[in-house]
Order: C-alpha cells, then structure tokens, then sequence
C-alpha cells in the first residue's frame, strides 16, 4: 500500500468520523434523547474537554459569561460540541502519530552512537 493512499485513507476516515459525530449531536439534540446525547458525549472525549479547558474557560475569564446557559444546549449545540470534540480527537491522534514515526525514525540513529560503558 502507498504512502498516500494510506494518507487518504486516514483523512477520509478522519472526516467521517468528525461529520458522523456532528451528524449524531445533531440527531440527539433534536429529539432530546439523554441515551444518544451521552454517547455523543463519549464519542467526543477527550477533544471536547481540551475544547472546554483551552478555549472556552479562558474566553469566559477574560470576557465574562454572556447568560443564556440555562441548561440543554439544543440540536446546534449538540453538534458543534461533538464535531468540534471529535475535530480536536483527530488531531490528538495525528500529533501522536507524528510524534511516534519522529521517535521511530530516531531509533536507528541512537543506536549507533551508543557506545558501551566499561
């Protein structure tokens, strides 16, 4: 299999996984089922608590909270918050990858320098 293949492959993979988690938060927050909303959440975790701590938790310091935050976050919030989520996940995951293959590729090379002790 080829490089690229295997990078469109990924990316595709990727997409569908961030537009099936947008798609199933849209679905959820439309009927209102508590059942489909948790999985939806799960689906999103780790990249949605990285979205709260990073980016919503220091805009809601330095600008103040705005109100309206009186519970069910609807449909549209449902999938912003699960594709968003699942966005972040691939990106954790791709920086992990890329972190692996540098290590990987660093091996070889520190091997040979080591020298024996003695």
């Amino acid at each position: 299999m080829s490089r690229s293949s295997r990078f469109r492959r990924a990316r595709a993979l990727a997409l569908a996984y961030v537009a099936l988690t947008a798609l199933a938060g849209l679905i959820a927050g439309a009927q209102g089922s508590s059942l489909a909303e948790v999985l939806v959440f799960w689906l999103s975790q780790p990249g949605l608590n990285v979205l709260y701590v990073f980016v919503l938790m220091p805009l809601t310091v330095a600008f103040g909270d705005f109100g309206g935050g009186g519970g069910e976050p609807g449909a549209v919030g449902s999938a912003l918050a699960g594709g968003l989520g699942a966005a972040v996940n691939v990106l954790l995951v791709r920086g992990a990858v890329c972190f692996l293959h540098r290590v990987a590729a660093d091996l070889p090379v520190c091997r040979k320098r080591r020298t024996p002790l003695g």
